[in-house]
């Protein structure tokens, strides 16, 4: 189910300009380049592509993205102009073990920015997805390739301002539009994003990994719900109860065992 634009501002006026974003973000310190792209099929996959000559901080986004990817194999395709299409390259210089810590500054920041401009509630659902009203407004996608400068941290996200995409997760998606207060454009949200991360960035390699690791623990929709995950020998139904210092999501099953889940979705059982 694709939702109808929002009758106060349209897409099609929506442009992004890597000029007024490299004014507007002048002042951060990872987070260092940015390049807007007519087209491309995927973010992340360019920026996987440009990996090799490119330094950590470019920013890469797209009006249009003909082949966007989510997580578990989904696909994510919003009209042109209609969402944030965004990828960042990073070169974290951070234990293996704190690589999540960049999707969960990433979920941090979208949270922080949306909470001001919409009427609804915004919530980071465990993995990596920001919640707007319940349904979900922003999905992160996390890749990994190496270079000869050694690992690289392709960081995606992607924020429905306009219209809900048309995805495999569609039936539950919204957008910013439907519970904005005052019209907003794609530069309004994704400048805010951008110098938010970047500031949690600076944090996070400055040693600040315990503290944001509970800021997003503690902010998580997640914990203390029924959910449903995948288990070993399939489904298993339990209590989401805590997430470890690795990420892991804890599961409480209904014979009072513990069950850490560590990739894949925790939803809630019909």
């Amino acid at each position: 189910m694709q939702l109808p634009p929002s009758p106060t501002l349209g897409a099609d006026d929506d442009h992004l300009s890597s000029v007024v974003l490299a004014q507007r973000l002048s002042a951060n310190r990872v987070l260092r380049e940015y390049r807007v792209l007519a087209e491309v099929g995927s973010t992340n996959t360019y920026l996987l592509e440009e990996a090799r000559e490119a330094d950590e901080g470019l920013v890469i986004l797209a009006e249009y993205q003909t082949a966007g990817r989510g997580r578990l194999g989904r696909t994510w395709v919003a009209p042109a102009r209609s969402a944030i299409s965004c990828s960042i390259l990073l070169r974290p210089r951070l234990p293996i073990r704190d690589h999540f810590l960049l999707t969960a500054a990433c979920a941090l920041a979208v949270r922080a920015t949306l909470a001001p401009l919409v009427t609804a509630p915004v919530r980071v659902k465990w993995p990596n997805d920001v919640l707007l009203g319940g349904r979900k407004v922003c999905g992160i996608l996390a890749e990994t390739t190496h270079s000869s400068n050694g690992a690289v941290f392709v960081l995606g996200f992607g924020v429905n301002v306009h219209v809900a995409p048309n995805a495999d997760v569609a039936t539950n998606a919204t957008c910013i539009a439907h519970h904005a207060s005052l019209p907003t454009t794609r530069t309004d949200v994704v400048v805010p994003i951008l110098i938010t991360l970047d500031a949690l960035l600076v944090e996070l390699y400055a040693g600040g990994s315990e503290r944001l690791w509970r800021e997003w623990r503690d902010g998580l929709d997640t914990i203390g719900r029924e959910v449903e995950v995948d288990g070993p020998t399939g489904k298993l139904r339990g209590r989401a109860v805590d997430v470890g210092r690795d990420g892991g999501l804890v599961v409480e099953l209904p014979d009072g065992t513990h069950y850490t889940v560590y990739a894949g979705d925790a939803i809630e059982p019909p």
